[in-house]
């Protein structure tokens, strides 16, 4: 009789801690549970804020480079920053149509557009960082057309006034020099062995 009291006590006993033990797992899976649906909350909302921004950044940078484009190719391309994702991250594309079908700009057109367009990037650039108020170009407009050179220093004038910002570039193209403020010519002096860079503003 002894035997069987003490079994059953011993039993009682792993039924409690058993007993315990559930009642301890099931706080643990209510906690896991309700941090699963805070998680997946921060992410939709996480993935909202990432695809908001993306959608404005995809609207301010096709809207600048489309403007520079348009300055001297008007409504002859269409440019669209895509975002996808590859490999588990998320790259952004940019393409450029003509005539609604997709166009290599490097290869399918003139200098002059992916001059505009590279402009066009870099303003973008500008504007959605925290610089100091300076654009350093080097040869812009160099491949755009004789005839449209001018209009480039034109709109390279306005965005200086209108942004309030120092453009500082090096150009042969006697458009955009007549267009600057201040120039400064470069020449190439030899000084015993060595060639140096004598600067005179003119």
């Amino acid at each position: 009789m002894t035997n069987y009291k003490s079994l059953l006590d011993q039993s009682i006993g792993k039924r409690d801690t058993l007993q315990s033990q559930k009642d301890a797992y099931a706080k643990k899976i209510d906690y896991l549970t309700q941090r699963q649906k805070t998680i997946e909350l921060v992410q939709a909302l996480v993935q909202k804020v990432a695809k908001d921004t993306q959608e404005q950044l995809k609207f301010q940078i096709e809207d600048i480079v489309k403007t520079c484009i348009d300055t001297c190719f008007p409504d002859e391309y269409d440019f669209k920053v895509e975002f996808e994702i590859k490999r588990g991250k998320t790259e952004c594309a940019l393409k450029f149509y003509k005539n609604e079908r997709e166009v290599d700009i490097m290869e399918a057109a003139g200098g002059g557009v992916v001059d505009m367009a590279s402009l066009g990037l870099r303003l973008a650039a500008w504007s959605l960082g925290n610089t100091a108020n300076v654009l350093v170009l080097d040869e812009p407009a160099k491949f755009v057309s004789r005839g449209l050179q001018e209009r480039v220093g034109e709109i390279l004038s306005e965005i200086s006034k209108k942004l309030k910002i120092q453009i500082i570039m090096n150009t042969h193209i006697p458009e955009l020099v007549e267009q600057s403020d201040k120039v400064f010519r470069v020449n190439l002096v030899k000084e015993g062995q060595w060639e140096v860079s004598k600067v005179m503003e003119v």
